[in-house]
């Protein structure tokens, strides 16, 4: 909100009514999805598609917020992957830790909730791993070295 106030009153209306129509496009397309949801997964999972229509009728599928969150967290796993090698300099000695425990705490709660939700299992296993890499590289830089 303050944002856009401070670019109003630089007279930057044009930059103000993009942004505005964007956020309205996207919470409509939101909309769409939510309200449209239903309808799409009953309309996979009658068309007897075989493993399509089972991933759409699972309790922790596509059409559930069990599977969205995982497949997010993906996104910080993949970074982490994508820098194996990064410099220790940059490693964070308290965001890895953090990274580590909550890869490690987590892999054990996804197969305690119900439904089981094996995308977020899978998920915190890849962060603990790709965690724990940096986290050992940093201690042994730091501290063994």
């Amino acid at each position: 909100r303050r944002a856009v106030e401070y670019k109003k009153e630089n007279g930057k209306d044009d930059e103000v009514d993009d942004i505005m129509k964007k956020a309205g496009a996207t919470a409509a397309a939101g909309a769409a999805c939510v309200l449209g949801g239903p309808m799409v997964q009953s309309a996979l999972v009658n068309a007897n598609l075989g493993f399509v229509s089972s991933i759409a009728a699972a309790e922790a599928g596509p059409f559930t917020v069990h599977f969205w969150a995982p497949m997010s967290k993906w996104m910080i796993s993949g970074a982490s992957f994508m820098e194996l090698d990064r410099p220790t300099e940059k490693i964070s000695l308290a965001q890895y830790t953090a990274l580590t425990m909550t890869g490690f705490f987590f892999s054990r709660y996804a197969l305690l909730v119900a439904p089981i939700n094996y995308t977020l299992c899978s998920v915190n296993i890849a962060l603990f791993g790709s965690s724990a890499w940096h986290l050992g590289r940093k201690i042994k830089a730091d501290f063994l070295s």
